[in-house]
């Protein structure tokens, strides 16, 4: 447990980092990043990677599975991203086109993997 503070700490970061461009300096951005930062404990203490401690930032390792699994989830992110930027601009209630763009594109990779590998 000791070992994977870096990997804790960065990933509070960047869940605080992805809350604040998808919702804004808002309340709403807590929840958020809790949840960001939920899904990357769940990744690491899930068994569906391999963990190597020596590489304390980066320890999760994939398989081949794990690989084609990210492949698909990194197809529905874009097509979702280019969803989100085609909605900002059809209409103009969105009116932020990166953020909702961003939003959606890291929903949908994350979504899509947590799926898969549930699923299997």
């Amino acid at each position: 447990m000791r070992t994977f503070w870096p990997y804790y700490v960065s990933r509070a970061i960047l869940s605080a980092l992805f809350s604040i461009m998808a919702v804004g300096i808002h309340w709403l951005a807590l929840p958020v990043a809790v949840t960001v930062f939920a899904g990357f404990i769940l990744y690491l203490h899930s068994g569906w990677f391999r963990v190597v401690p020596s590489t304390p930032l980066f320890p999760l390792r994939r398989d081949d599975r794990g690989r084609e699994i990210q492949r698909k989830a990194l197809i529905a992110g874009i097509v979702l991203a280019a969803v989100g930027i085609t909605l900002s601009r059809a209409l103009p209630v969105f009116s932020p086109v990166l953020p909702l763009a961003f939003a959606l594109a890291l929903v949908g990779y994350f979504a899509t993997q947590f799926y898969l590998f549930v699923k299997a």
